[in-house]
Parts: C-alpha cells; sequence; structure tokens
C-alpha cells in the first residue's frame, strides 16, 4: 500500500515502508535523537487514539527538567516530520498532524504494527491453530529480540514489555508443541531454542525444550541442557532448578539405559573417554546415589569416607552478588577442586555451595585436602578477596558421635 508504515517494536524499532524493511527503512539509533525516537516509538505504540502533548512530554521526559518543553516539542516534531520524507512521503506535515494539543496521524496513512500483529495471531491461534501454525512460524522467525529492548528503561513501556514478553513465550510454546504433535521436531526445537534466548530463566520454555530434545532422540543433549539451564540458575538467579525439572532430569537419566544385549558396548558405554583428572562432577541426585552406594561399602567392608561442603560467603556471612559469586565458583572448580583424585566425587549443592566425597580418605587426610584445595584458591584473583566456610564430617557417624571438623571461615587476604 502506497502510503501504509511498516513498524516494528520487536528487537529494534524501525519504521519502512515496505513490509519486508527494504528499500527505505528508519532504525532507531545515535544518543542524539533519541527523544524523536522516544517521541515516534510513542505516537506509534498509541496510534489508535493518538498522544496529548501532555503525555508525549512525560514519556519523553519523564522526570527530567527542561525549561521549555513545548518548544523543544516542535523541533522533534519538525525532525520527525523530515525522517518521514527521508521515508519517501512528500510532504511530512500530512503525515504527522498536530491538532488542539494531540498528537496522532493522518488517517489517509496506514500503520502495520507488529506488535498488532502478534494480537492478531494470538487471536487467530487460539481459535485454529493448524490453520494458523504457518503465520506464527512466519511471524516468529522475524522477531529479532523482546519489544523496544533498547527502551526497557522507560516507564511508559514497561506494561507494554511485560504484555508481549509474554504473549510470545505462550505463543512460541504453543507452536512448539503444535510442531510436535506434526512430528517436525527438529523445527519445534528451533522455536523454543529462540524462546529461551530471549528468555531464558523462563522454565517453561527450558522444560519444553529439554522434553522436546529427548523425545526428538537426542537424550545426550536434553541432558547437557539441563545441566547448562542448572549452571544458569545458581549463577544468576541464586537458585537451584524446580522439582519439576529435576524429576524430569531423572526420568531422562533412568530411560536412558535402554535394553542392550551385548556387554562389551554397555561397557563402552559406562567408561569416559579422554584421560581422567580431577574429581568426578555430578549432579546432586547422582551424588546421592554415589554416597549412598559408598555408605554401604563402608558398612560391610570397613574404611573411611569423608563429606566435606565448601561455602563462599562474603565480609559478614551472607551470599556475595551473583557475578562475583559466580567467578568466584569457577574459580574454585578450575584451582582448587581440579587437584582432588579423579576416585573423589563434587556436586554442586548451591549457588555458592560445593559438596564433596572423599573414599578411602580418614580425618587428617580429608582435612589435608581440603586445606590444598583453599590454598590454591586463595592464589587466584578473587580468592585472595573472598571467604570460604568449609565442614567436614565423616560418611557414616562414628559410633561415639560425630568427630566433623567445622572449618570456620578463611579469607584468602589473611591466608596468604
Amino acid at each position: 500500500m502506497e502510503n501504509t508504515i511498516y513498524v516494528k517494536f520487536f528487537g529494534r524499532f524501525t519504521l519502512s515502508r515496505s513490509r519486508w524493511g527494504t528499500p527505505g527503512v528508519a532504525v532507531a539509533q545515535g544518543k542524539s535523537s533519541q527523544r524523536m525516537w522516544t517521541f515516534l516509538q510513542y505516537l506509534c505504540a498509541f496510534h489508535q487514539k493518538g498522544a496529548s502533548q501532555e503525555d508525549v512530554i512525560d514519556a519523553v521526559w519523564e522526570d527530567a527538567e527542561i525549561a521549555d518543553p513545548v518548544g523543544a516539542l516542535k523541533t522533534i516534531l519538525h525532525r520527525a516530520r523530515t525522517l518521514l520524507e527521508e521515508l519517501g512521503f512528500p510532504d511530512g506535515k500530512k503525515v504527522l498532524l498536530y491538532r488542539r494539543g494531540h498528537y496522532h496521524w493522518s488517517p489517509d496513512v496506514t500503520l502495520c504494527l507488529d506488535m498488532e500483529e502478534l494480537d492478531r495471531l494470538y487471536a487467530s491461534y487460539s481459535a485454529a491453530p493448524e490453520e494458523t501454525l504457518p503465520a506464527v512460524l512466519e511471524f516468529l522467525s522475524g522477531c529479532e529480540g523482546d519489544f523496544l529492548p533498547n527502551a526497557a528503561g522507560r516507564f511508559w513501556t514497561l506494561s507494554l514489555r511485560t504484555f508481549y514478553h509474554t504473549r510470545y513465550l505462550q505463543l512460541a510454546q504453543d507452536a512448539a508443541r503444535q510442531l510436535l504433535a506434526c512430528g517436525r521436531f527438529d523445527e519445534a526445537i528451533g522455536v523454543c531454542r529462540t524462546a529461551t534466548t530471549l528468555d531464558p530463566y523462563d522454565e517453561q520454555c527450558q522444560l519444553l525444550l529439554i522434553r522436546l530434545l529427548y523425545i526428538s532422540g537426542s537424550p545426550q543433549a536434553a541432558l547437557k541442557h539441563y545441566s547448562t539451564v542448572t549452571e544458569l540458575y545458581m549463577d544468576q538467579l541464586g537458585m537451584s532448578p524446580s522439582a519439576e525439572m529435576t524429576a524430569l532430569y531423572q526420568d531422562i537419566s533412568r530411560a536412558e539405559g535402554g535394553t542392550e544385549l551385548d556387554l562389551a558396548s554397555i561397557r563402552d558405554k559406562l567408561t569416559e573417554r579422554g584421560a581422567i583428572t580431577g574429581p568426578f562432577f555430578c549432579e546432586y541426585a547422582v551424588f546421592q546415589d554415589v554416597c549412598q552406594l559408598t555408605a554401604r561399602t563402608m558398612a560391610r567392608s570397613g574404611g573411611d569416607a569423608h563429606l566435606a561442603l565448601i561455602t563462599i560467603t562474603d565480609s559478614v556471612s551472607i551470599l556475595p552478588e551473583h557475578r562475583r559469586r559466580a567467578e568466584a565458583m569457577n574459580a574454585l572448580r578450575a584451582s582448587g577442586l581440579s587437584i582432588l583424585r579423579p576416585g573423589d566425587v563434587a556436586t554442586r549443592l548451591g549457588p555458592s555451595q560445593v559438596l564433596l566425597l572423599l573414599p578411602s580418605a580418614d580425618r587428617e587426610r580429608a582435612s589435608a585436602a581440603l586445606d590444598r584445595i583453599l590454598t590454591a584458591f586463595y592464589r587466584t584473583p578473587i580468592g585472595r578477596s573472598t571467604r570460604v566456610q568449609t565442614t567436614l564430617l565423616p560418611v557414616l557417624p562414628s559410633v561415639d558421635g560425630p568427630q566433623g571438623r567445622k572449618g570456620g571461615e578463611h579469607c584468602g587476604q589473611t591466608d596468604l
């Protein structure tokens, strides 16, 4: 259509005379024109009802002090009309109008917004999913990101961002499930990967992606993605995955056994590849099984084994902020824990805790192993300013009562 403007809000804000973005496209960029772009974004978002001068001033300047906002708006309006002329309109004054204290678009101009297209697709898909699926997939493939990501801090975008973020994720999940029902696994996985890239903390999307990977015949990829999500949640959110996600992981792990008659093939699957160094890192559910097996072995044949808990804290014994905590945990694993024996077992208990199983180690040897771990960690840059608490207990309680070591608090700066 000759007098149509196509407006994109997802990923980046653009105005175009063509549905596909070329030729004649204006992209929001440059700090010098930021207020003009905010002006256009606001007028496009509320194009159906127009915008009062007062509302526009609040949206453009928010709480900033300005001596003459009305005069400044005249300059912004002039620049916006000039941009529209650069898109091919003969006269910007006939496209963007100002009448009686209100800004609005000319009735001769049609605005096609991707946010309104999402609304239409969402409603259509709910009524007729099979017929609407091709259009939904086309829309999802064209999304380059979240709603106005460069304007995330502006108050007038908050409700819109939340609404369309949720609507996009719901439509993507519905489309992925429909593709799954049709046996189109690769497409379903692609839709879910895009959605989890947009919001890696949406657990329902992550759960669906893990299920899709498993159902499509990639159980190892599903288990690996679970581990990736677990690390992400611990590092960035300070939380463990939900019981539902953990249960899914356990179900896939159990089902992965399958039926196999060739013992050599079974052995090959069980055997680790490459050089075996450092402790065996595993998920907490696996760690529980290993610990219970160790306790059974000790109860039958004797021997020593100890559990060690290492906790990273700050100077007042509360959790550090997420980025610093993640950096410290990575340094602890790369430097300190790497010196452990291949027969030792480690798991991440929480965002700032590591649990160790030290088999065939009496209290003295286990304590010495902890000291070596801390010494190596304190040699790292972040270790020098990080406090660590350690606790040591035997796997099986002594008949005389627990004789564990409460290591207390250690700081890299003081130990060096």
